[in-house]
């Protein structure tokens, strides 16, 4: 995110969680499939994606969802999801719903706003090539361009040199944050990928804490640093962060990213609400077994202030493929608010 330290360099936290250090290797239990993003129109968005993003258009079709797993609309309501696909065909996709039926509420004023705070997400992406990426969200009037694109430098993981970057950052259609990457130094990817979803959060050591220990994931990077206010509209300019990346079963893509502002803090908007509509992103994620998520969260009563909407229930749905797929599913509120549909799924010969 145009990030740096004061010493040039990130330092890493040590902390340890119930005797652990922080980052740890272990197998992780969950993986991040898709973010979904709640639109007022999905043809709209699914062409923007497609034609300027450069996203391949895996699934596009209306439908009706029971009103139970997602806690938006009437049951019965008729939707419109449409789902895209970057470089990798089994995760970190965007999904694009769309209630066309009873329409959702709407937060006033996200489309056009220019500022992001606690309970937003920014989709952090990269692209093979910038220069045909920026010309064509400058031509599109579905989008608004934040932070042209600049070039910075980073040092290397095993801190043997930099990696040279260009970043650009833009908002969508519905007003959902994006920030692009490209290496100038280094080999690139060969489609445009979201490497991971990273959400602003209140007290980053309980989420950290939530999505290792209850949701089975394990943090890849944790670390403090200031940031410059140029690619992210959040904060202050020098401000103090502390950013964690909790890693799925792929190393690349469809990581989570978890973010506190330290110093200055920036406003807590208070309680979240137990709905979502239409500005609200959610997350669709596999586990090896739902069920033992759930005992994790009731063990850990309210320490992580997370709820649970909708108990694991099963279900067996048609896949893409055309092979018939027993699922179950839960759903849930992180400590945050972000909502969460969580399944485990099994495909019956």
């Amino acid at each position: 995110m145009g990030t740096q330290t004061s010493q040039g360099r990130p330092k890493t936290h040590k902390k340890t969680i119930n005797g652990r250090v922080a980052i740890d290797p272990h197998p992780t239990d969950t993986h991040l499939k898709r973010t979904t993003i709640l639109v007022n129109d999905c043809a709209r968005s699914i062409a923007f994606y497609r034609d300027v993003i450069g996203m391949i258009e895996y699934y596009n079709q209306t439908m009706s969802v029971g009103g139970k797993i997602i806690p938006a609309g009437e049951p019965g309501a008729k939707v419109h999801l449409g789902i895209m696909e970057g470089n990798r065909s089994n995760i970190a996709k965007l999904g694009i719903l769309e209630w066309t039926g009873a329409r959702l509420p709407e937060k006033p004023g996200f489309a056009e706003r220019t500022r992001l705070g606690i309970g937003d997400t920014v989709f952090v992406c990269e692209t093979p090539s910038m220069d045909p990426l920026i010309k064509r969200l400058e031509a599109s009037s579905d989008c608004r361009v934040h932070c042209p694109p600049y070039d910075w430098s980073m040092p290397r993981p095993d801190g043997r040199g930099q990696t040279e970057m260009t970043t650009m950052s833009f908002f969508d259609p519905d007003g959902f944050f994006y920030e692009v990457n490209q290496k100038r130094n280094a080999p690139n990817i060969d489609a445009f990928s979201i490497k991971r979803t990273t959400l602003i959060v209140r007290d980053i050591q309980k989420s950290v804490d939530f999505y290792k220990n209850v949701m089975g994931m394990k943090v890849s990077y944790d670390q403090e640093m200031t940031v410059g206010g140029e690619v992210l509209p959040a904060g202050q300019p020098g401000a103090q962060v502390r950013l964690a990346i909790m890693q799925g079963n792929d190393p690349e893509v469809g990581m989570l990213g978890l973010m506190q502002y330290l110093n200055p803090e920036i406003e807590d908007p208070g309680p979240y609400p137990k709905t979502i509509g239409i500005g609200t992103a959610m997350f669709v994620a596999g586990a090896e077994n739902v069920n033992d998520i759930k005992r994790r969260m009731i063990e850990a009563g309210d320490a992580y202030n997370h709820t649970i909407h909708c108990e694991p229930g099963h279900d067996e749905v048609t896949g893409a493929d055309g092979k018939t797929i027993q699922l179950t599913t839960m759903s849930f509120f992180d400590p945050d608010g972000y909502f969460y549909e969580l399944n485990t799924r099994k495909e019956v010969a």
